[in-house]
């Protein structure tokens, strides 16, 4: 391939470097007016002496500098005056509504744009992109929902909130990605209320937009079971938020996780639908039809850079076609990636965005080497033949996805092609057939319902192939330390080995040059692989999972135990979007040791997750009580065949750690006191150095242990009670403890104040050094048995 071909490639891949590089390395102003002079410059002496190196040097420094300037002009708009804001109660802000998301079963989402923001009793005038989600009572918000449209001018009064960064290792960095959309914060608001619509100017077009996704939304959960109406709701509307965390999962260990975000794939099934729609109109008017509906598919899907790059290519080939002329496709490939990126350069830092560029790119440069293999091996059977080319064209797809697929989802799927071969087809049927029932619908919705009830049956079995493969011991295989030198060793011998296929005929030489790039891939994938949590030490993680407490321990021969697992409310699980996701992104399969403190909400909520997802192998608790929520727990563990032990004077031998449970299940000075004064109480001893995990203990627990371990509570690091509660921490347990290190997990700016003032004077006064969630996310510690050391995870 000559790049002199592709002149939009050229300039495509000089933009998107420009694009980077003015994203990670700020440049001075002056630096970026000296690089385009030098580039005119260059471009002067070319014309002068016709010297294609200088005319290289100028495409070069205009196309770096075109993108960096986008950058510029990008920054400014989302340049926030709330990032110095992390939580901040009682904010009202003024501004004009831009988009309305589908409503959801616990909210309705909508971005405003602002004129002026109250916070922290100041005004603030500033233009800026704010997510509002309102998560009213259900009647109240579905009026609103009904009445609110995009333009109206509006107040919203809630808690503002900074997207959540990346707190924990391997976490993904929602703030980030909201950056790239151009949305600076989010705001919360908990009473339909707490929205008024000031103005209620609107915009037409955004409006017909709006109004025709809740028709096509409604129509389509009135036809179909929910959970055909949540899958239609994504391949046609792109709206997962109906799709559950356990089906994504399985999508994703299937291989098949492209089939839920609408995509080039499903522009494929829409523009054929089309043509065999208007099949019977001359060439023209058919052409006209298919891109009319090409552009209403792509606006309301809400314009996705995935949807864009195929709609695009899809008009393009249409206009090629009807003009009698061929069409370059890596061309257009790069032409509509520019067009993306003039508009939202952010996009480029978008999942969505570099699975879909990475996989159409593979698919125009890989598969023709594949077709070709193919085509020597001679097979007649032209029904095989065909298989084997389409599952060519999804191997395709998947080798030049593989670097973005295994960075964020950390998995290999090794049942992808079979997989592939079947949801495909599936995934085509459903949505030929959804938009068959939804336009029959509209008008004969008695008849309508014959084909739902045909396409929830197809979606039925789709779901349980999926299920099935997915879940399977063999699916997928973990890949953890993925990193971007990784990614580029990855391309760069993926193109030597389609080189070699090109330019040998031999079949020995491509087996041998093939045998040597697998070779080589999995050796520089593991150059620079480090491990977080090393064997030979005891590695104690204090995860940050908000207002609540969850610790990860790994002991010197592998095994690992979880202390608490954090908080389960309607929003948000701790154990399903946190702890799993670290897990895996750790290598970790199954816990060997659970300790559950006590059954507070923000401690065991997210065990439940961990439990139904297998990666729980025992459960040590309080001895359990008559209480509601202790009887369901203990039913919830029966169900689940989770071995269980209760908190009794135990010592447990790990390795070489001893791990001590001083609880006395049998005192009856305990067994009356508060299920906070009931928490495990363990003790963590590893050679010469100790941790105390005291769960919500608070004083009157306190007294109970000072008075039967006072001396052997004496421990270098304290996991600090009730997440610094002033009910707890009493000078004089503090000073039996006498930690170096003290940990606090605690919500940033909670509702609780924790932790409390008169508790971090405490801790000050006895010189110990305080580690917190709430300011720096999670704490790594790791011992050898000497000595403790901080570990700065974040490098």
């Amino acid at each position: 391939m000559y790049v002199k071909n592709y002149p939009f490639i050229k300039f495509a891949i000089l933009f998107a470097a420009g694009i980077l590089l003015g994203i990670f390395f700020p440049i001075p102003i002056y630096v970026l007016i000296i690089s385009i002079c030098l580039s005119f410059l260059f471009l002067f002496v070319h014309k002068k002496y016709n010297s294609k190196t200088y005319l290289n040097i100028f495409q070069i420094l205009l196309g770096l500098s075109f993108g960096v300037v986008v950058v510029l002009i990008n920054k400014n708009e989302t340049q926030s005056k709330l990032s110095s804001y992390q939580r901040e109660k009682n904010v009202k802000v003024f501004g004009t509504i831009e988009e309305i998301e589908l409503e959801r079963s616990y909210e309705i989402a909508f971005i405003i744009k602002t004129d002026s923001i109250i916070i922290d009793n100041k005004s603030v005038h500033t233009n800026e992109k704010l997510l509002c989600r309102l998560r009213s009572d259900s009647t109240d918000r579905k009026k609103f929902y009904e009445t609110v449209k995009p333009d109206n001018y509006v107040l919203v009064k809630g808690t503002f909130q900074q997207g959540r960064n990346i707190r924990n290792p391997g976490e993904f960095d929602y703030q980030k990605f909201l950056y790239s959309k151009g949305i600076t914060g989010i705001i919360n608001s908990y009473d339909s209320a707490s929205v008024v619509i000031l103005k209620s100017d609107f915009s037409f077009l955004k409006d017909l937009v709006f109004q025709s996704r809740k028709s096509i939304d409604k129509l389509i959960h009135q036809l179909h079971n929910n959970q055909t109406g949540g899958l239609l709701r994504g391949l046609l509307l792109a709206d997962r938020t109906e799709i559950d965390y356990e089906t994504k999962q399985n999508f994703i260990n299937s291989g098949v996780i492209h089939i839920l975000a609408v995509s080039g794939l499903h522009v494929g099934y829409i523009l054929l639908f089309f043509i065999v729609v208007f099949g019977r109109f001359n060439i023209y008017l058919r052409s006209v039809f298919t891109i009319v509906g090409l552009l209403c598919f792509m606006v309301i899907t809400g314009i996705p850079a995935s949807v864009f790059r195929a709609t695009l290519m899809s008009i393009i080939l249409v206009i090629a076609f009807l003009s009698g002329r061929s069409t370059n496709l890596l061309n257009s490939i790069a032409l509509s990636a520019v067009i993306i990126l003039l508009v939202k350069p952010y996009e480029i830092l978008n999942p969505g965005f570099q699975l879909s560029y990475s996989a159409v790119l593979s698919i125009a440069l890989i598969y023709p080497v594949i077709q070709q293999v193919i085509s020597q091996v001679g097979i007649k059977n032209k029904y095989l033949k065909n298989i084997l080319l389409f599952i060519g064209v999804s191997l395709s797809a998947q080798i030049g996805t593989l670097p973005f697929t295994l960075a964020y989802f950390n998995k290999l799927s090794l049942v992808s092609l079979f997989s592939n071969l079947f949801v495909i087809p599936m995934a085509g049927i459903i949505v030929g057939l959804a938009i068959v029932t939804l336009l029959i619908g509209s008008l004969l919705p008695s008849i309508a319902i014959y084909l739902a009830i045909v396409n929830n049956i197809v979606t039925s079995l789709m779901m349980d192939l999926v299920r099935f493969s997915g879940t399977l011991d063999f699916a997928f295989i973990r890949i953890n330390n993925f990193s971007l030198l990784d990614s580029v060793f990855f391309y760069i011998f993926v193109s030597l080995l389609i080189y070699a296929y090109k330019v040998s005929e031999k079949f020995l030489f491509k087996l041998l040059i093939s045998l040597v790039v697998f070779a080589n891939i999995y050796l520089f994938s593991h150059f620079d692989d480090k491990k977080l949590l090393p064997d030979g030490l005891l590695s104690v993680l204090m995860i940050d999972v908000g207002q609540g407490d969850s610790f990860l321990i790994k002991f010197p021969d592998g095994k690992t135990a979880l202390i608490d697992a954090g908080v389960v409310d309607p929003f948000f699980d701790t154990g399903e979007r946190i702890i799993i996701p670290l897990l895996d992104y750790l290598g970790i399969e199954q816990i060997d040791f659970g300790f559950v403190s006590h059954l507070d909400t923000d401690h065991y909520g997210g065990f439940a997750s961990l439990i139904h997802n297998r990666r729980i192998k025992e459960i040590y608790r309080p001895k359990p009580d008559s209480s509601d929520k202790s009887i369901r727990f203990e039913k919830f563990l029966d169900k689940h065949k989770i071995p269980k032990k209760i908190y009794d004077k135990n010592k447990i031998e790990i390795s070489n750690v001893v791990l001590y449970v001083l609880n006395d299940a049998n005192s009856e000075y305990i067994n009356n006191l508060s299920s906070n004064d009931r928490s495990g109480m363990l003790k963590l001893v590893f050679g010469q150095t100790s941790f105390l995990f005291v769960g919500d203990a608070e004083i009157p627990a306190e007294i109970f242990y000072l008075q039967h371990y006072k001396e052997f509570l004496d421990s270098d690091v304290l996991k600090v009670g009730h997440h610094g509660s002033k009910t707890g921490s009493s000078q004089e347990f503090l000073e039996a403890v006498s930690p170096k290190i003290s940990l606090v997990s605690a919500g940033i700016k909670n509702k609780f104040g924790h932790p409390s003032e008169i508790v971090l004077k405490r801790l000050h006064q006895l010189n110990s050094q305080i580690l917190r969630t709430d300011s720096s996310g999670a704490v790594l510690l790791q011992s050898d048995g000497k000595e403790i050391k901080i570990i700065n995870w974040k490098n």
